[in-house]
């Protein structure tokens, strides 16, 4: 079903799920909390235009509550992208290795503003997430992205625009080349040198809060001396 498309009747749903017709009930008022769906009354049911983005959320709750660690969502990343730039490498289309060449331009243009840059820089990603085929890792791995953006933005201070694009420049060429194992090896390596920058950027976040609390607390006691 697409985004805005009308669902069918509640009849039609329980005997093509093979459900009683109660607990679809239940089922849809869950959807419909979460905002997946709008029950209009008189008119029927329909997939809300955000359903997508809706249901990364849970995921997104999950990396809060669990206090989940910007390591593990590296090693993730490490362990599926590779892979997926391989699968792009044998399936991308002329229309997704343009897409790669507008983002990696786009790049070049905003390499001077940091939340612009990493704003196409997590782009080219979602085009290769997309070249693959994969609508389960687009989804998993945008939300895994969008965890990790605000260290990105450290991160871009940290390292040349030109070294970052470097790097996208040299996995969008395997890609090109439709050379799977070169793919693999350059996302691996792109993605290894991320893991080190986001280290750096991690720690200096820390320190930056440390300082701040140690002028805090200078700034109270001199108020109380």
């Amino acid at each position: 079903m697409q985004p805005g498309a009308k669902l069918p009747s509640e009849r039609e749903l329980a005997l093509g799920l093979g459900v009683a017709r109660s607990s679809l009930r239940q089922a849809l008022k869950v959807l419909e909390i979460m905002g997946v769906i709008s029950q209009r009354v008189g008119d029927g049911t329909y997939l809300n235009k955000g359903a997508a983005s809706i249901l990364g959320e849970p995921m997104e709750f999950l990396i809060l509550l669990d206090g989940i660690t910007f390591h593990e969502l590296m090693e993730a990343r490490l362990i599926v992208e590779p892979e997926l730039a391989a699968r792009a490498a044998e399936r991308a289309t002329g229309e997704d290795l343009a897409g790669l060449r507008r983002e990696m331009a786009s790049m070049e243009s905003a390499a001077d503003d940091h939340a612009l840059f990493i704003e196409h820089d997590l782009a080219f990603h979602t085009a290769i997430f997309q070249a693959a085929g994969n609508r389960v890792c687009n989804l998993m791995f945008s939300v895994v992205h969008l965890s990790l953006r605000t260290l990105m933005e450290h991160t871009s201070r940290l390292a040349p625009a030109t070294h970052t694009l470097r790097l996208h420049q040299r996995i969008y060429a395997a890609i090109r080349k439709r050379d799977p194992e070169a793919a693999r090896r350059r996302m691996a390596e792109h993605l290894g040198d991320a893991r080190n920058l986001l280290a750096m950027a991690a720690e200096k976040q820390a320190q930056s809060r440390l300082k701040q609390r140690i002028g805090a607390l200078s700034g109270k006691r001199r108020r109380t001396a």
